[in-house]
């Protein structure tokens, strides 16, 4: 399962120097409330559901699906600015180290959080990595199964085509 995460470069040396990349409570984003807070324990909670070992710690977040990594993926999950200090990793996981769901599902509990409390349920629903972008939460990330790090994309030029190149 071929798969991508952006990075902060200090993160992607993290990565090359120790051999492997985990979540860290300390990079999860603050927020109104603790919204992404809440949501990122609801994901390890999820994560521990469906037999995903956490270790307690938030997730590596990554995305799949047949459309390959866009410049628009790159804004939304990124923002501005973007271009400089994030790399996009391409990597391949063991299944049985990946969560799967819907990133739409997902984002509709998240934003749902900052008006207060959500019901998780809707979101956690195992997805298969088809056409569709989808979200994969993983507990690690090893050096060992990364293809390639690159620059984000810039333009649409730039889309990574998996379906080229598997």
């Amino acid at each position: 399962m071929l798969l991508w995460t952006f990075q902060p470069l200090e993160r992607v040396g993290v990565l090359e120097a120790g051999g492997e990349l985990v979540g860290s409570w300390e990079h999860v984003p603050s927020s109104t409330g603790d919204a992404i807070l809440v949501a990122y324990r609801e994901m390890v909670a999820a994560m521990e559901r469906a037999g995903v070992a956490t270790a307690g710690r938030p997730p590596v977040w990554a995305w799949g699906g047949g459309g390959g990594v866009t410049v628009q993926d790159a804004l939304m999950l990124v923002g501005e600015p973007l271009w400089d200090g994030y790399a996009t990793v391409e990597f391949a996981a063991p299944e049985r180290l990946t969560h799967v769901t819907g990133y739409g599902a997902w984002c509709d509990y998240l934003f749902a959080l900052f008006d207060g409390p959500a019901d998780p349920s809707g979101w956690d629903v195992p997805t298969a990595i088809q056409g569709e972008l989808v979200q994969v939460c993983l507990p690690v990330l090893r050096a060992g199964w990364v293809h390639e790090v690159r620059p984000l994309p810039r333009s649409p030029e730039e889309v990574t085509n998996w379906s080229a190149r598997a």
